[in-house]
């Protein structure tokens, strides 16, 4: 935490005085997530100075030491993140200037003000969005209909901005997706440990399913790749989030109306919407939702792309109701390997989160199962065997 501290006061004092916030004063404050978040330690900062407004910033500075760095893809994370909001955010809004969109319907990035790339340090800083009202969702709850759709209204924005990238800048677009290959988990020949970490993580949640459903799991995950087939282009690439799930999004209420922005781009990659969808719908939502609003959900996510597109000039025929049914039909699968994989972090408990800053490796990884993973588990399980994924 000293060292993250330490490295986060050497950023700021860079980024203030390149703005000229001189004299100043300034407060660090660590935030303590509750198991929300693995691979960075949370800051947030209170810059005064005379003469100007007070500036409210978050950071987040990467704690995670050497023997989980190359397990974890810090580096490609990180990376990402960098390419997002130094080359991504400034193509978006200049399409959508010359577009001229207006203000309410523009796609809304977190304002950036700088970042360290070093080896050790990497750190990231921008507008600090609690001090504007927004909050977290309650990552142990079901997401409602309210919060869910204004997500997918977000979300289609963001899709949307991808197939204008790929009009209105074809060898930009081109060149950029061609290096956004998703690698978390993926270009690394699993060792000992991490098998041993993947074959607890199936019987941790094979332990919670129906015995009837409990030999279909292990054989489903053990002859499906864990990430590589469900985080690549199903047909053209289109630019994802990747981990478009309810810790990662902030609201607020304005006017009377409920806003959604998104706060991590570490996952960014060449991919498909349906990837995103999968992502939030089954680790934000329970089965109860999903038999009431799935289609839904589904219908809204669709209408507000077209929307978004017809907005920025773009054929709504890039994405056909057609495709995205296809396209879900194909990513269904997915859903249980995000529950094995990704719902036990989703659910765990802060008092039994994994602690992994300096020298923790892999095993730190190890869940148990508590009653909501059980839950939540089965729904997934009972959706895909009801749906015919599995």
């Amino acid at each position: 935490m000293a060292d993250a501290e330490k490295t986060l006061r050497e950023l700021l004092d860079q980024i203030l005085d390149d703005r000229g916030y001189t004299p100043r004063e300034i407060e660090v404050k660590a935030i303590e997530t509750g198991g929300a978040n693995y691979t960075s330690v949370l800051f947030a900062i209170n810059v005064s100075s005379p003469d100007r407004d007070d500036l409210k910033l978050f950071a987040k500075v990467v704690c995670v030491g050497d023997p989980l760095r190359v397990i974890m893809h810090i580096d490609y994370l990180y990376a990402t993140e960098r390419l997002v909001y130094n080359q991504l955010v400034r193509i978006y809004q200049e399409i959508e200037e010359e577009q001229q969109v207006a203000t309410e319907h523009r796609y809304v990035f977190p304002k950036f003000y700088g970042c360290n790339a070093e080896y050790g340090k990497e750190a990231v800083i921008m507008e600090d969005l609690v001090a504007s009202g927004y909050e977290t969702f309650d990552r142990f709850k079901s997401l409602d209909w309210d919060h869910a759709s204004v997500c997918m209204e977000n979300l289609a924005k963001f899709h949307a901005l991808s197939f204008a990238f790929e009009k209105y800048r074809p060898e930009t677009f081109k060149e950029m997706t061609s290096n956004m290959v998703f690698e978390v988990n993926s270009t690394i020949e699993p060792d000992e440990n991490m098998i041993a970490l993947r074959k607890s993580m199936l019987e941790n949640a094979v332990s919670v399913v129906k015995e009837e459903y409990k030999e279909r799991i292990r054989n489903f995950a053990q002859t499906h790749a864990f990430w590589e087939k469900y985080n690549k282009p199903i047909g053209k690439p289109v630019i994802s989030h990747g981990d478009y799930r309810t810790s990662n999004i902030l609201f607020r209420k304005q006017a009377g109306r409920l806003q959604a922005i998104v706060v991590d781009y570490q996952t960014t990659h060449a991919g498909c919407p349906a990837n995103d969808l999968m992502y939030f719908i089954f680790l934000g939502t329970d089965e109860e939702f999903r038999r009431e609003h799935y289609e839904r959900l589904l219908d809204h996510y669709h209408s507000s792309l077209q929307q978004a597109l017809k907005r920025l000039a773009v054929d709504p025929s890039v994405y056909t109701r057609e495709k995205l049914d296809s396209d879900m039909k194909e990513m269904l699968p997915y859903a249980v390997l995000l529950g094995v994989s990704v719902l036990p972090v989703v659910t765990v408990e802060s008092n039994a989160a994994p602690k992994i800053e300096g020298d923790a490796d892999v095993n730190n990884f190890s869940i148990k199962p508590n009653e909501l993973f059980a839950k939540r588990f089965s729904g997934i399980v009972n959706d895909c065997v009801r749906w015919g994924a599995i």
